[in-house]
């Protein structure tokens, strides 16, 4: 038999019976602990009843279907290492499940994911020398570590992961399993519910008195559905960035691949456009006259000061409290971002934070744990 139809054994004599119970995701971005190279992690989840032509997958410039796909980060001493995403549904187009990091890990279904049933059981097993999932025991995808060219693959099966955050999961359940039990347990439990749409809708003026200088909250991510996927203004924050002379300054670490975002809403709460950036490229976005040149890398991947400052027209980079880029915007880029009275975080983690000027109003949900998306 091939290493990924072997059943290990070496770790069930250590399962926590306190993981071994289903257990409902309550939120939009939740975390927990969990020892992926022990146990087997078992999702319960129900098929989306929508037909789909695009790719599911999450990456740079791609719009997610995210009712159909599942997210999960996996994690060691809270940082966090990789990811993979499947889905609930075979697509007609595109790729269906990834475990990013590793050679060709695009891949489609084999077949009608767990016999075309509403409700679900997928279970991940990682060991030392790959990865599988499967659905009901039939296997739908698998990667082998050992023969993977990306040493961040070859060790992945060795890495002590810890922790898992999931994504885009809210009324699933997860549960552990032993490395030689098949999926089982298979008893129906309530639906997952569809949220109601959140309409923009912008913050009311508050009475409260502003928050102090200095203070720093957690970069809380606007991609979840409690959000809205960034359209419920209760997770952006109120702020004329127009007139503002301090501006946003950002504390976080970058690499070269993946980009932090800012996303820019005018005063109706419409969004008007974003700024992106990592340690190789920055640019504005959302008007066609104004993208800012793409830079060489300036920083070594630890954490930095970033600030975003676009008062008066003109768009300041500064790191470190050192103007790293300056642009005046002109003519439809100039009007186009006259308007700058909210901002809100994209696909940025727990561990980044921002300086909470004294003249910014946080919506509801950014408080300081994000609404439990992060750890107080």
């Amino acid at each position: 038999k091939q290493w990924y139809q072997r059943r290990v054994r070496v770790f069930s004599a250590e399962i926590d019976p306190t993981l071994t119970e289903w257990k409902k995701i309550e939120r939009g971005v939740e975390i927990i602990k969990f020892p992926l190279n022990k146990y087997i992690l078992q999702i319960k989840s129900f098929r989306s009843n929508i037909d789909h032509k695009g790719d599911p997958l999450y990456a740079n410039n791609t719009i997610v279907d995210k009712s159909t796909s599942m997210l999960v980060h996996y994690m060691v001493n809270k940082r966090k290492l990789g990811q993979f995403v499947w889905n609930t549904i075979p697509y007609v187009a595109g790729t269906d499940v990834i475990l990013f990091g590793c050679q060709a890990p695009y891949s489609r279904y084999r077949s009608n994911p767990c016999n075309g049933e509403f409700e679900q059981i997928w279970s991940w097993n990682f060991s030392e020398k790959g990865a599988t999932l499967t659905c009901f025991d039939e296997v739908q995808y698998e990667v082998n570590f050992q023969q993977a060219r990306n040493p961040s693959c070859r060790n992945l099966g060795s890495l002590p992961i810890d922790q898992l955050r999931f994504t885009n999961m809210a009324g699933f359940y997860y549960r552990a399993a032993p490395h030689e039990e098949a999926p089982a347990n298979l008893e129906k439990t309530e639906p997952k519910t569809t949220p109601p749409v959140t309409t923009l809708t912008p913050i009311p003026p508050t009475t409260t008195t502003p928050f102090p200088a200095q203070l720093t909250r957690p970069t809380c991510n606007c991609w979840t559905r409690e959000c809205g996927y960034c359209s419920n203004l209760d997770c952006a924050v109120k702020y004329d960035l127009t007139s503002s002379e301090t501006g946003i300054t950002v504390n976080s670490v970058l690499n070269r691949k993946d980009f932090n975002i800012i996303k820019l809403y005018n005063g109706a709460g419409k969004e008007i456009g974003y700024f992106r950036w990592n340690l190789k490229a920055m640019f504005l976005e959302g008007c066609i006259f104004c993208r800012s040149p793409r830079m060489p890398g300036i920083l070594k991947g630890d954490y930095n000061d970033w600030n975003f400052n676009m008062k008066d027209g003109v768009i300041r980079i500064s790191v470190g409290g050192e103007v790293r880029f300056e642009r005046k915007l002109r003519r439809g880029c100039k009007r186009h971002y006259q308007d700058v009275q909210y901002f809100s975080f994209q696909r940025m983690d727990c561990d980044s934070t921002f300086v909470i000027d004294a003249a910014m109003e946080p919506g509801d949900l950014m408080d300081g744990t994000c609404n439990g998306q992060c750890e107080g």
